[in-house]
């Protein structure tokens, strides 16, 4: 495959009309449709369905499977070809869960910033299980993730763990000892599915299914969900609570019979090369100064 070809089939994919993907890419319609043939060819897959005569074109189903090769195709591409100009440096590429990025890792990615020589630093966001994906597939060095998954390529190592506490704009008068989960009204819990430790531990206090629960999967629909309503509380790592209270008039109570601590893994590929190899001891050089 030619790269001309796949940015070809691209315009194609964002436009649906010959006319326009031509125009984008300052050819004419005809070198569009011939370079399109010849792709299809190559790669024995009819891409799209389309009629003579007509401009709009129709994406084939293996074509909609073939969006996302041609877009890393066309990243790779770029990203060696671009190494002729760039000086050396180093390149970190660290996924994590959102509720880490903003608190406990914070202060590790302004770490990597300063580092000399200067580093080339991409952060993923995304779940636990996308993020093993991520390392299975090389595509990052690194993960944080909040749970083990079984994996004979990856390696997990617990960096840290941290109690679970309350949160909510409610004032619990005369509970200076920390909260019983019996305490709080499960109708006006915000509730994240933090681990399935702390899903079992949840569920033996309140009924799974109870109406009027608030169901989210960031912490930042949490934090503004909480100060619109004074009733409501959610049950979050202390770390999350703490990083609230610096911009919200929150309440931050203990629990008396608390959930499993949440624990935070890293994650690495178990088959390293070398080049990756000394991203992971500079990575964890780092994470040893703050954990």
């Amino acid at each position: 495959m030619h790269i001309d070809d796949i940015e070809i089939f691209l315009a194609l994919v964002r436009t649906y009309n010959l006319s326009k993907a031509a125009e984008q890419l300052h050819l004419s319609q005809s070198t569009i449709s011939r370079r399109l043939t010849v792709l299809e060819n190559n790669i024995g897959i009819k891409l799209f369905e389309r009629k003579r005569g007509q401009k709009k074109i129709k994406v084939t189903p293996k074509g909609q499977q073939f969006v996302f090769i041609a877009q890393r195709w066309s990243t790779l591409w770029h990203e060696i070809h671009s190494l002729k100009n760039i000086a050396p440096h180093l390149s970190l590429s660290i996924g994590s869960v959102d509720s880490l990025n903003t608190t406990f890792l914070l202060p590790f990615y302004q770490k990597l910033i300063k580092h000399t020589p200067k580093t080339k630093l991409k952060i993923i966001t995304s779940t636990s299980p996308e993020l093993y994906k991520l390392v299975e597939k090389h595509e990052i060095d690194v993960g944080f993730v909040l749970r083990e998954i079984s994996s004979k390529s990856i390696i997990s190592e617990q960096t840290f763990s941290e109690p679970m506490v309350v949160i909510t704009m409610s004032n619990y008068q005369n509970k200076g000892m920390g909260l019983h989960p019996s305490d709080l009204e499960p109708h006006f819990e915000i509730l994240l599915n933090w681990s399935p430790t702390y899903m079992i531990w949840h569920n033996y206090w309140w009924d799974p299914y109870i109406s009027g629960r608030i169901e989210v999967d960031t912490t930042s629909l949490i934090v503004e969900s909480l100060i619109n309503n004074p009733k409501l509380w959610s049950i979050v790592p202390k770390s999350v609570a703490l990083h609230a209270l610096h911009s919200h008039s929150l309440n931050l109570y203990e629990l008396t019979d608390p959930p499993p601590e949440r624990t935070c893994y890293k994650i690495t590929h178990r088959y390293p090369n070398n080049i990756v190899m000394q991203k992971i001891e500079l990575i964890n050089s780092y994470l040893k100064e703050i954990f």
